[in-house]
């Protein structure tokens, strides 16, 4: 999912995207087997962020504009777990789904 913000004489040029969870597929039941995709909660797809921020590279290079700053999009989580009567409780974590990508616009010789 990506989204462009931009006007036409703007300085200025930001666009944002965010990356899958990673998944796997399993086999699953035991008479009647059918594959069965699980995503993880703990991990993005970083084939596809990486592919998605060389992108976005290129089409600000191509626009005329220069990357100035990356922004993660974090994502947070909270797993409950039970290690027996005297050892519950929860854990938080984030993973980084995506990125706020920031461009300014290269000077031109008509700029100077």
């Amino acid at each position: 999912m990506t989204d462009t913000n931009t006007s036409t004489n703007s300085k200025f040029k930001t666009t944002w995207f965010y990356a899958s969870l990673s998944s796997e597929e399993k086999e699953v039941g035991l008479i009647s087997k059918k594959i069965e995709k699980t995503y993880s909660e703990r991990s993005v797809n970083f084939d596809e962020f990486a592919d998605e921020l060389q992108k976005r590279y290129e089409e600000f290079d191509s626009d005329g504009y220069d990357v100035v700053n990356i922004v993660p999009i974090s994502m947070g989580q909270t797993e409950m777990f039970d290690l027996g009567s005297k050892n519950k409780g929860s854990v938080g974590f984030s993973i980084t789904r995506g990125a706020v990508i920031v461009g300014k616009k290269r000077n031109t010789k008509d700029d100077v």
